[in-house]
């Protein structure tokens, strides 16, 4: 079911692309506005900064301290425009290995579903991401 989910938002992404990245998100926080962390399964610490009001678009950066596949084990920013369909949330951004700003891949879609009951974000990978605080 939230494959399905992630489909429709996907083509969300292709809809709303041109039209919300003509503008920043909105500085009011949107209830996935926040900054979530969780454990790669490489074992390395992630964080995921959320911010604006959620309406249509969110601004997002993804940090991964260690990525191992796509940066050798250094660490990697995702940054990008976060696109809303219901409950799923997908990250459309550069992927970026640290140091140096060596972009990986000009664009990469990460998919998030929250789980409203538990207040958690579930990604593409499988990985469960909790909000900081």
């Amino acid at each position: 079911m939230a494959h399905a989910r992630l489909a429709t938002a996907l083509s969300a992404v292709l809809t709303l692309a041109g039209v919300a990245l003509a503008g920043p998100a909105s500085a009011a926080g949107g209830p996935l506005a926040g900054t979530w962390t969780s454990i790669d399964t490489d074992g390395s610490n992630q964080t995921l900064d959320i911010m604006g009001s959620g309406g249509h678009v969110y601004s997002m950066i993804y940090v991964d301290e260690a990525a191992t596949g796509a940066c050798d084990g250094n660490p990697a920013t995702i940054t990008g425009p976060g696109f809303v369909d219901g409950d799923v949330v997908v990250l459309n951004g550069a992927l970026t290995c640290l140091p140096g700003g060596n972009v990986f891949r000009s664009r990469i879609t990460v998919g998030f579903v929250h789980d409203s009951s538990t207040d958690t974000l579930t990604d593409d990978f499988g990985i469960t991401w909790h909000r900081a605080g």
